[in-house]
């Protein structure tokens, strides 16, 4: 038993925490960008104020020790006039459903 206490703590520790990885994931909202097909349950990462990958669950892993938000049920949306939500472009978002959320240069705004 104490093998494996020590095992567990040492692989705890040798994790990435979320904070420490300054990657942001939203997982499982419907994707709107304007003129475009909306993408049923998708992945948006954004890393640095930008977004790294946004697309299908089935095709954009989710990075190691990001900093997961849970969007079944929601919309992502670029916030009015803003760039599409596509990889390379700033992270301005908006997660709509029973509480909307806003998101400027990759950080939530309260």
């Amino acid at each position: 038993m104490k093998k494996f206490i020590a095992l567990a703590a040492l692989c705890l520790a040798a994790c990435t925490s979320p904070s420490e990885s300054g990657v942001k994931v939203i997982v499982g909202a419907k994707l709107a960008n304007p003129g475009r097909e909306p993408i049923d349950y998708s992945v948006v990462v954004i890393e640095g104020g930008k977004i790294t990958a946004a697309g299908p669950q089935s095709t954009i892993p989710v990075p190691k020790g990001s900093a997961i938000t849970r969007g079944i049920g929601m919309v992502i949306e670029p916030e009015p006039g803003g760039d599409p939500i596509e990889a390379g472009r700033p992270a301005n978002l908006i997660l709509k459903g029973l509480n909307e959320r806003k998101m400027r240069n990759g950080q939530w705004v309260p």
